[in-house]
């Protein structure tokens, strides 16, 4: 099949970027191929030839690069749904969603990448709930740093800035599956960690999932590498804060989603070992967190 545009004739498949994100896959067209290829170089390592889940023709009147956007939290987006037409931000992602069809329309206009992402979370939740609505309670989006070292999981949970990147970059030796945005899900009753496209600076990332031996809630140090024990309701409290809301395409019932949050909060914190860790710079975290695994470093309390 071939399609008729500014730049000639161009074969469909080359406006198209198929992504497998986690256990869903979507289908990206755009009608100028430049963004196609943009994304399949930059999440070559998600590209697949699967099924798409959902067709997604895309719109857009602005570059997708790195540029900030600092939109709000996706919880407390602006949002209309009406029927099978959405609109979030205020007009600045609007479109149409028929899942029967497994087709979507999406336009955007005014923010660059940040919308698309937001957008693609969106997506990634109202698949899940629709194509695996049993496994769709524990599984979330997190932002954080996820490593495999000899095939256990190991992620790294913080804020922008709080050195996500800078654990990757340090792991590298290890497979780093991500540096901004992973998958923390619940599977046959023990918790994975998976990878997504979606990623900070680091460029080496790897796609695949490790079972999920420790979250680290992190701080940059200052002298030394240290490791505390924290409380349920603190960790609870500060990974929430982490947790990417599940919105989706559908009308969404704010007060449900917290509640869906935290659910998922507290089953990790009975299910998964958590720790701060303030780590220095260097690859000496991980010599601590060898010693708290072997036991001959004693978690410092806190009071």
């Amino acid at each position: 099949m071939k399609a008729k545009m500014n730049m000639g004739i161009i074969n469909i498949e080359d406006t198209e970027c198929r992504l497998q994100i986690g256990d869903v896959c979507c289908a990206l067209r755009f009608k100028d191929p430049a963004y196609s290829s943009y994304l399949k170089e930059r999440l070559k390592r998600y590209i697949t030839e699967e099924e798409a889940d959902l067709t997604i023709d895309i719109t857009v009147n602005v570059t997708l690069d790195k540029e900030e956007s600092n939109l709000p939290y996706p919880l407390f987006a602006s949002k209309s749904v009406n029927g099978n037409d959405f609109e979030f931000y205020n007009g600045l992602i609007k479109g149409t969603l028929n899942l029967e069809d497994k087709r979507c329309a999406a336009f955007f206009s005014g923010k660059g990448i940040d919308a698309f992402k937001h957008f693609m979370f969106m997506v990634y939740y109202t698949l899940m709930k629709y194509c695996h609505p049993g496994e769709s309670k524990n599984n979330f989006l997190v932002h954080a740093c996820a490593v495999s070292r000899d095939g256990e999981g190991y992620v790294f949970v913080g804020p922008s800035k709080s050195g996500k990147s800078t654990i990757a970059r340090l792991s590298s030796d290890y497979s780093v599956l991500n540096d901004e945005t992973v998958i923390i899900k619940k599977e046959k009753g023990s918790y994975i960690v998976g990878s997504t496209p979606f990623r900070g600076d680091f460029l080496d990332n790897e796609n695949v999932s490790a079972p999920l031996k420790a979250i680290f809630l992190i701080k940059h140090g200052n002298g030394k590498n240290i490791i505390k024990s924290i409380s349920k309701m603190e960790f609870i409290t500060r990974f929430i804060r982490e947790v990417i809301s599940p919105n989706t395409l559908f009308s969404t019932n704010v007060e449900n989603a917290f509640l869906e949050m935290l659910d998922f909060c507290a089953d990790v914190a009975n299910e998964v070992p958590f720790y701060e860790l303030q780590f220095l710079p260097d690859r000496s975290f991980w010599d601590s967190i060898d010693e708290l695994e072997r036991g001959g470093r004693r978690c410092e309390d806190t009071q």
